[in-house]
């Protein structure tokens, strides 16, 4: 089966729905769709107009890893180019595929550390999406060992004093899964953080804060 066509010809809704169909195809045997999903989410990088194929792709591939990642892992090095391209769709569902696949490879998942320090310095209104796909990916990949926390704890600290809007419930997350490997003065952070969203009109965040302060003690 060739997708490049279907992908080119959707957007939208439609596109998520092909590519989520795409990606069930996949995972009920259809392999071959996968090497072609991973090689056209570079497709046609410099090009703003293919950018559909690229987002369609990038999602084929992101719903395969969220329910089979290591499906994904042998592709991981080739996923790396779709991290510079320009639009954020297609960034923020290679970079969250890394981090979903982060423990079955760790030493090329770290090659992406770079990349979720770049987003992060560069987030603003607006793409919450990807801001909040990289604090994922930290928080995946430092959830692995205590190096691997500490390693990245300075780059979600480094986020967490610059929120944009709404991120403040994924750094909650991203510390609390990797809160088990952080030392007291990290965790007296984290806290500090949390703190500040203790009496948020959302209960889920009331939740979390709560749950982290828990687990700080």
């Amino acid at each position: 089966m060739d997708i490049l066509e279907r992908l080119r010809n959707n957007k939208g809704t439609v596109s998520g729905k092909l590519s989520k169909s795409l990606a069930e195809d996949i995972l009920t045997g259809n392999v071959d769709i996968l090497q072609q999903a991973v090689e056209l989410t570079k497709f046609s990088a410099t090009r703003q107009q293919e950018k559909n194929i690229r987002a369609g792709a990038a999602t084929i591939v992101d719903c395969v890893a969220k329910e089979q990642p290591t499906l994904i892992v042998p592709y991981l090095e080739q996923l790396f180019p779709a991290l510079e391209v320009e639009e954020p769709q297609t960034r923020w569902m290679i970079i969250r595929t890394l981090g979903v696949c982060a423990k079955y490879n760790q030493e090329v998942a770290k090659k992406a550390i770079p990349y979720a320090r770049t987003y992060l310095r560069e987030k603003r209104e607006g793409l919450l999406c990807l801001a909040s796909a990289a604090d994922g990916f930290l928080a995946d990949y430092g959830a692995i060992s205590p190096d691997n926390a500490h390693e990245i704890f300075p780059i979600l600290a480094e986020s967490a004093a610059e929120v944009i809007t709404n991120e403040h419930d994924w750094l909650l997350e991203a510390f609390m899964k990797t809160m088990k490997h952080l030392n007291q003065q990290e965790k007296a952070m984290v806290v500090t953080f949390a703190q500040d969203y203790k009496n948020h009109p959302r209960k889920k965040t009331q939740a979390r804060v709560k749950q982290l302060e828990q687990m700080c003690q």
